[in-house]
């Protein structure tokens, strides 16, 4: 599964384990699932622009802030840059352990070899 539809399983998991969401958690949820279509078109940078634009201030200062914030790093680890599979894949395993220590299971071991 290539990184961008790990990013959309990611968010899937916070939207199916964490059901309480506040507006502005559920409407960043939303940007992120777009992900792929970004891809698709070629504008991942607009992707980081929506996100941008709809991530609140104060988004580390819960649990699922802070899931969200890792799924956001996730996403945009290669943006500007060649795309780095090892680095993505160091990137992913620290966030196994990370996201279920708070509750949320995500796969243990994706193919992170593409966008």
């Amino acid at each position: 599964m290539p990184l961008c539809e790990i990013v959309v399983a990611l968010a899937d998991a916070i939207a199916e384990q964490r059901p309480f969401l506040t507006p502005e958690e559920a409407c960043l949820l939303h940007v992120v699932r777009g992900i792929p279509y970004y891809r698709d078109i070629r504008r991942l940078d607009a992707w980081e622009e929506a996100c941008n634009k709809v991530t609140p201030d104060n988004l580390t200062s819960t649990e699922t802030g802070e899931l969200l914030e890792e799924v956001l790093m996730l996403g945009e680890c290669n943006l500007f840059q060649a795309f780095e599979p090892n680095r993505t894949r160091e990137f992913y395993e620290r966030l196994v352990p990370f996201f279920a220590s708070r509750g949320v299971t995500i796969p243990t071991n994706p193919d992170l070899s593409d966008w």
